[in-house]
């Protein structure tokens, strides 16, 4: 005599199957997750936080020094990714900076190990200057710092490249 299984009996293998379901799709989304890292955060994530109130100050101390900055990238060529960093400084009155110790910080947000500075000579009457060669097309962050005796003025600028 055949042996008759009961109604149901396969509704435990409901559970399972979607379990397995579950686990290969939670599997699948890991291998990205792993496989797409830039490898990108952030350096001393702990002590910029502590250093928030010493940043607002100083950019409250920016503000009121009145520095105003004036950017551009020229002579950009697509094929070799070369240009030229610009910068004008005036104070408050409208008056060109000319003792300034200027660098640019030229980041990849995207991606890391391409990160650059460059110092920018000065070329009279507050203005700035260097040439730069980026090593990738895209989207690329122009930090711009200068230096004069303790005053610290810094500003960012993001450029795409072709």
């Amino acid at each position: 005599m055949a042996k008759v299984r009961a109604d149901g009996w396969w509704y435990p293998w409901i559970f399972v199957a979607a379990m397995g379901v579950v686990v290969v799709v939670n599997g699948a989304l890991v291998a990205f997750a792993l496989g797409s890292w830039t490898g990108l955060e952030t350096e001393g994530h702990y002590e910029k936080g502590l250093a928030y109130n010493r940043d607002l100050a100083a950019a409250q101390a920016q503000a009121e020094r009145g520095w105003r900055l004036t950017f551009s990238l020229d002579e950009v060529t697509a094929d070799t990714r070369s240009g030229r960093i610009s910068a004008a400084f005036t104070d408050h009155d409208g008056r060109p900076l000319t003792d300034l110790d200027i660098r640019a910080v030229i980041r990849r947000p995207t991606a890391e190990g391409y990160d650059q500075e460059v110092p920018l000579a000065s070329t009279g009457h507050g203005l700035y200057g260097a040439s730069v060669v980026f090593p990738l097309p895209g989207q690329w962050e122009v930090r711009i710092h200068a230096y004069r005796g303790d005053a610290v003025f810094q500003e960012s600028r993001r450029v795409r490249l072709p």
